[in-house]
């Protein structure tokens, strides 16, 4: 049976993407080797690809940070997973002495391909409703969300938010798990070619990015009060509309930097409205058990009862990554990008 894996040997476009046939490795102590079903693309991906990611690759490298998948083969000291179980590997990426990110976690623990070699305490139960490309689409988007809008937050005590990136898998992730708090929400798209399809899936109302009166637009909505919460992937000068419609003691959580350019903030708005900035990765919320552990147990409960519920744009073979690489920098998905290995 063959071994397909993903690999890339130097920095560029999809076309950099290698598949190769390989030997099947067994897991080390604490590690778990999956048959991957389905994988996930996520942007982090991409930016690594490209070489705009933390660490440098050591060529050639593999890629991927999300899978479902089932049981293989168990390491030494595996006691909690037995060969069998369907599972999804949650990402998360290592980090240095003083607490730098870096690339050697993906280098080694790559999902792209037909078996990834996965750390046991990264891996959580696949939903038994949902099918393995639901499984691989669920846990970058819904955990990053969780930590950076819910985790030691007073989102229950807020009105309304501002997605940017509105039709991104992540977008809509943290669409649906504030939805569940209540709020109405605002989702900020580069155009409004989906709008119609993203109000069907949630949002309340839908604005254009590149809108010269996005702001006016955001204070009209919020009845010239501003918003209480924003979810942002964009950066540049964006930001700083979202720095000028947000309430007093509003919330700006920060999660991505589509935008490379750079925009002069000054610091009397965030002064003056008194405005909490967070910048989040779920990197962050997978290195503390206590927050990992309480955040995979909210999701998968919600999962659970589909009051949380993943939605794919659209599926490639894992013989067409190039495809699904170039459709994902296309940004015209609505939802995740899954991959499949049969």
């Amino acid at each position: 049976m063959r071994n397909r894996i993903v690999r890339f040997a130097k920095i560029g476009g999809p076309e950099v993407l290698e598949i190769f046939d390989e030997k099947t490795t067994s897991p080390m102590e604490g590690e778990v080797r999956i048959k991957v079903k389905a994988l996930g693309l996520n942007q982090a991906e991409v930016m690594l690809r490209e070489g705009r990611y933390v660490g440098s690759p050591k060529f050639p490298s593999r890629i991927g940070i999300e899978a479902s998948g089932i049981i293989e083969e168990v390491g030494e000291k595996v006691s909690q997973w037995k060969i069998g179980d369907e599972i999804c590997a949650i990402p998360f990426l290592s980090w240095d002495d003083n607490d730098y990110w870096t690339s050697d976690s993906i280098e080694k623990y790559g999902t792209y391909g037909d078996t990834a070699i996965i750390p046991a305490w990264t891996i959580t139960k696949k939903i038994s409703h949902h099918s393995f490309e639901e499984a691989a689409a669920a846990w970058c988007q819904y955990l990053t969300a969780w930590g950076g809008l819910v985790y030691n937050s007073d989102i229950k005590n807020r009105k309304s938010c501002v997605i940017t990136g509105a039709s991104s898998s992540a977008a809509i992730g943290a669409m649906q798990i504030v939805k569940t708090f209540g709020l109405k929400v605002i989702g900020v798209s580069r155009t409004l070619k989906k709008e119609k399809e993203l109000k069907e899936i949630g949002y309340d109302e839908v604005l254009a990015l590149t809108d010269n009166n996005l702001e006016e637009q955001i204070m009209d909505y919020t009845n010239g009060i501003g918003f209480d919460l924003a979810y942002d992937c964009v950066g540049g000068e964006y930001f700083v509309k979202l720095i000028n419609t947000v309430k007093p003691r509003g919330l700006i959580v920060n999660y991505g930097n589509l935008n490379l350019n750079s925009s002069p903030v000054h610091t009397l708005p965030l002064l003056s409205k008194r405005i909490h900035l967070r910048f989040h990765s779920i990197f962050d919320t997978m290195r503390f058990d206590e927050q990992r552990i309480e955040g995979v147990n909210w999701i998968n409960d919600k999962m659970d009862k589909k009051i949380l519920k993943p939605i794919i744009s659209k599926t490639f073979n894992l013989d067409q990554i190039v495809d699904a690489h170039k459709y994902l920098a296309e940004g015209n998905q609505l939802g995740k990008t899954v991959v499949i290995t049969t």
